[in-house]
């Protein structure tokens, strides 16, 4: 797992260099529920975008959206919850670049910050600002 986390932070800074360059946007998701992520990790596998990347970082799945706005990454959250809305109780985080910060380090506390904001609300929770 610590793997696959210096991997996404590494495609992360990637992606914000790029985004800076070409002024566009990167969304992160992370994702998370009291059952495991065994069963999450496959599905995400299966239905994330080509251009998308996934890794797990602790008890929760992150998803890298390159050129995709607050909106869509939100769109993508309602996707996954519609998916699992009757086998897993999904809380999620959003952090999208520019508007959350250019960072690497800065979008990921703030991600984890609002995962556990998340964890602390309702069922299907989305937490995309502070």
């Amino acid at each position: 797992m610590q793997t696959e986390f210096t991997i996404l932070r590494q495609l992360l800074q990637y992606e914000l260099h790029g985004a800076e360059r070409h002024r566009r946007f990167v969304s992160l998701v992370m994702m998370t529920t009291d059952e495991g992520v065994s069963g999450l990790r496959n599905y995400m596998n299966a239905h994330i975008r080509d251009s998308d990347v996934i890794a797990d970082f602790d008890s929760s799945i992150a998803v890298l959206m390159g050129e995709t706005d607050g909106t869509g990454a939100l769109t993508a959250c309602d996707r996954y919850k519609n998916f699992f809305e009757r086998e897993l109780d999904l809380r999620f985080a959003v952090v999208t670049y520019p508007s959350d910060g250019g960072k690497v380090e800065k979008l990921i506390q703030m991600a984890y910050r609002r995962l556990r904001k998340a964890k602390d609300g309702t069922s299907g929770e989305v937490v995309y600002a502070d």
